[in-house]
């Protein structure tokens, strides 16, 4: 923007080289004998406008220069500020498929009841053998470890992982391959509950489901959700709710054979990871209703 004060200035400077250089002319004109009537010193006050002229023609080319030079910068300020604004629209835009995926399941599923906060992930874990994600809510909004997290991508929501710390306004979350942590689990429509498990150190995409005895056929493909808590055993008790998908079952080992163990690839993409929701509070024990 132009700055009135600025071009005050200007008018000031170019005010005081006219009043300088009449000064010079009538100067001028004393010593070389003129008069106010007459002999040389008429052609010369009417060429004093003349000579006065490229002065000011200067002064206004800076000042005008000066004002194009201000202009310019503003309107890349300006262009820089929409182009920051664009982003910040283009990102909330993209997100908004992970996020109907989220509030489906908790229409479905009713978390709400879970007292869900929602967060960032901030940081991914670089590290194969250890993967987790930071989230930029923590202790002081609710959050404690062992917490259920979950997850979307553009496609599926479900559990993506536990709490393992919190502090403040940041939490951790070890995501579902992580060995720790062994989770109540059932294939989608079947009584038995096994366990899920990470399926070993250096792998993102590889769960292995347990326990499911050899009358229960497991196939690819079979979705497996959260069992939740053993309706009369508090010693059993989950941390997740009911219900809640994990993952689709990829290979089976010596199917249908006691010790038979499936293979399953968690639902969501974990290294998409971006917005998360951490239930902070059971409902009836985790219990199914």
């Amino acid at each position: 923007m132009n700055d009135p004060s600025a071009r005050r200035r200007r008018r000031l400077v170019l005010a005081a080289l006219v009043v300088v250089s009449l000064i010079l002319l009538t100067a001028a004109f004393g010593s070389a004998g003129g008069g106010t009537t007459g002999g040389v010193a008429g052609p010369l006050v009417d060429g004093a406008s003349t000579i006065v002229k490229p002065v000011r023609d200067l002064v206004n080319w800076v000042g005008d220069t000066a004002d194009a030079k201000q202009e310019v910068a503003d309107r890349k300020r300006e262009a820089n500020q929409l182009r920051a604004e664009n982003a910040r629209l283009l990102d909330r835009l993209r997100r908004i498929p992970k996020l109907a995926q989220l509030q489906e399941l908790d229409d479905r599923l009713q978390l709400s009841r879970a007292a869900p906060v929602a967060a960032d992930v901030i940081v991914q874990s670089p590290s194969q053998w250890a993967l987790t994600v930071t989230i930029d809510r923590g202790s002081n909004d609710g959050i404690s470890v062992g917490d259920p997290v979950i997850g979307a991508d553009a496609d599926n929501a479900g559990l993506v992982g536990f709490v393992r710390n919190a502090r403040g306004g940041q939490a951790v979350v070890a995501l579902l391959p992580d060995q720790s942590v062994a989770i109540g689990a059932r294939l989608a429509g079947k009584d038995p509950i096994g366990i899920i498990t990470g399926a070993g150190a250096g792998t993102t995409t590889d769960l292995e489901l347990s326990d499911i005895p050899s009358t229960v056929a497991i196939n690819p493909g079979m979705l497996v959700t959260t069992s939740g808590s053993a309706r009369n055993a508090g010693e059993l008790a989950s941390l997740a709710p009911p219900g809640i998908p994990i993952g689709r079952v990829t290979s089976v080992d010596q199917a249908k054979e006691d010790d038979q163990v499936a293979h399953v690839r968690p639902l969501v993409a974990l290294r998409s990871l971006e917005t998360v929701r951490v239930l902070t509070q059971s409902v009836n024990g985790n219990r199914p209703q």
